[in-house]
């Protein structure tokens, strides 16, 4: 903050808290008081102060998930900048170079629902799995690790995993089989 801006937030506090004072809250403006003297004593942080982000952590799954389909990986999860235009962007998500009509597998056991071109599977515990574009067998019901789920119906499929709805690395998931 600059020094300006300290002083119009304090101004407008004092002006707030006489307000209120005049008023009869006199609990609320002694407590608003407390947490204001709270919040002034707290240390700034300075700009040479490496601040650590909280990191998030998974539980343990049961189960390991497969890969969909078995092809040369395109783009992967995260943050990658373009070869060609030299800009960043981010990828929620795998995305598989592939042939059209190939067979798509369910990663993992769950509750399968078609949406349009994307098949979304439950596999409980906060975990779901995201896969597009894909021609569905069926638009619902139970599905088995493995088994056939639709056929690709591009030269690119998209494989998201999720926990909690929050997209988290398939690789962190996944066993590749010989």
């Amino acid at each position: 903050y600059t020094y300006l801006e300290c002083n119009n937030s304090k101004d407008k506090m004092k002006k707030q808290l006489e307000v209120m004072w005049n008023r009869g809250g006199w609990i609320l403006t002694l407590l608003l008081l407390f947490l204001w003297a709270l919040s002034l004593s707290q240390r700034p942080i300075s700009d040479n102060e490496q601040v650590e982000a909280p990191s998030i952590t998974y539980p343990r799954l049961s189960t390991i998930y497969t890969v969909p389909v078995n092809n040369s990986l395109k783009t992967s999860f995260g943050w990658q900048e373009s070869a060609k235009t030299k800009t960043w962007r981010y990828s929620p998500a795998l995305v598989y170079s592939i042939e059209e009509g190939k067979e798509i597998a369910s990663p993992g056991d769950g509750v399968l629902l078609a949406e349009g071109e994307k098949i979304i599977i439950e596999h409980g515990a906060g975990y779901k799995s995201e896969i597009w574009p894909v021609r569905a067998y069926r638009f619902e019901g139970a599905v088995q690790k493995g088994e056939s789920i639709g056929e690709s119906y591009s030269n690119e499929l998209h494989w998201q995993l999720s926990y909690y709805n929050e997209p988290i690395d398939p690789n962190t998931r996944v066993i590749t089989e010989p």
